[in-house]
């Protein structure tokens, strides 16, 4: 299960929306876009080689002039969900001070799991305690969109009393010429079953912090990422089959 690739459409404007009206001029609000290579198997997931890249220009607020970072600490165990406690899980490089990000959570994935055992055309699976959504894309059989949503808190380096909630979406997209032979979602969950491991994708991770602690705002906000990815590969997927 590989985290990639994320259309932002729909998502900038939530970003904004959560970081308008900022008092705390030493917290960090905006929206940090990056790219990278993991690995997965039932029992880890490995953000190959620790470091990612900018994943794009489209950074906003504290995190614009964005280089890059480092994922300091491979998840295990599961990976389950709930509450977790990884202070300085990961470091944004940008001018000036750096931004560390304490994960705090591993959110549920959000489809079902009877779906796991169907490779219907749109339906969403999620295995008992997966923090994985594994979407089996609507218009492309051979093709399985995967997301994993992180919540946490990031602060400036230098600045640790002045915490932001903050949400990050991974996602990426397996197909049969990437990584994996069988791009189904029965095909990968057996994969990892029998011990196998999906290594190689690239994903791609939108982060959304805003210093106003709300959490029916970061619940919004989660929500309006999970949706906004769906919603940019379908009409990414529909723009392909129109060319």
């Amino acid at each position: 299960m590989r985290l990639g690739k994320l259309s932002l459409m729909g998502l900038l404007a939530a970003g904004s929306i959560l970081s308008t009206g900022s008092a705390f001029a030493d917290s960090v609000s905006g929206i940090a876009n990056i790219a990278g290579t993991v690995t997965v198997t039932e029992n880890s997931i490995d953000f190959t080689g620790s470091n990612f890249r900018a994943g794009s220009s489209a950074e906003t607020g504290s995190f614009l002039g964005l280089t890059g970072g480092t994922v300091h600490t491979v998840l295990t165990g599961g990976p389950t969900t709930g509450a977790v406690d990884y202070a300085k899980f990961m470091t944004f490089n940008v001018p000036g001070a750096n931004i560390d990000f304490d994960l705090t959570y591993i959110a549920p994935g959000v489809g079902t799991e009877a779906a796991c055992g169907s490779n219907a055309l749109g339906q969403s699976c999620t295995i008992a305690n997966s923090p994985f959504t594994l979407r089996q894309d609507s218009l492309n059989p051979n093709a399985v969109d995967i997301t994993l949503l992180l919540q946490g808190v990031s602060y400036f380096t230098n600045d640790q009393n002045n915490t932001s909630p903050t949400a990050g979406l991974f996602t990426t997209q397996l197909t049969n010429t990437i990584v994996v032979d069988d791009a189904t979602v029965t095909g990968i969950l057996a994969t990892l079953a029998a011990g196998g491991s999906i290594s190689g994708a690239s994903y791609s991770a939108t982060f959304s912090a805003s210093p106003t602690p709300e959490p029916a705002s970061l619940l919004l906000m989660s929500v309006g990422l999970l949706g906004a990815g769906y919603i940019g590969r379908r009409k990414a997927q529909a723009a392909k089959l129109n060319a």
